[in-house]
């Protein structure tokens, strides 16, 4: 499967004005080939690019879980992406938001201060009441390291 990076999108998309929406919605036939890869780096590409295009108003509801998947990679830069495009697009009726208690739970413990920066920037976007009930207690011994 050739993938195109996110810049070559953003080039692609800055190349047909005249046509760019049709563009967009090829892109976008695209990315939900591409986001369904089991290979983690293609996935975390495919996000990028959706993430890219949601700050364009493009939905980005139907990839959440994908969200999930990429920020459970061991890999920095695909945890980041995932992060990212999770407290992007997840809002308070996302059905999946519960899914990512555990991970935040472990990234918050981590010895990483980058993987518990992710959570925690992440948690302070898509904060719910059930979300701090089960982390307060995690996010109280990360303020006592």
């Amino acid at each position: 499967l050739f993938q195109k990076s996110l810049r070559d999108m953003i080039k692609g998309i800055r190349a047909v004005r005249e046509k760019e929406e049709e563009y967009i919605n090829q892109e976008l036939t695209r990315i939900q080939k591409e986001i369904k890869s089991p290979d983690p780096k293609t996935k975390a590409v495919a996000l990028q690019k959706m993430t890219y295009l949601h700050m364009s108003g493009h939905d980005m509801s139907w990839c959440s879980f994908h969200c999930i998947e990429v920020m459970s990679q061991g890999r920095f830069g695909l945890k980041h992406t995932g992060y990212l495009a999770a407290q992007q697009s997840f809002l308070d009726n996302t059905d999946v938001l519960l899914l990512i208690t555990n991970l935040l739970k472990k990234d918050l413990a981590s010895a990483n201060v980058h993987e518990a920066g992710f959570a925690l920037d992440c948690l302070a976007n898509v904060m719910t009441p059930d979300l701090a009930r089960d982390l307060v207690a995690d996010i109280f011994s990360l303020l006592n390291r």
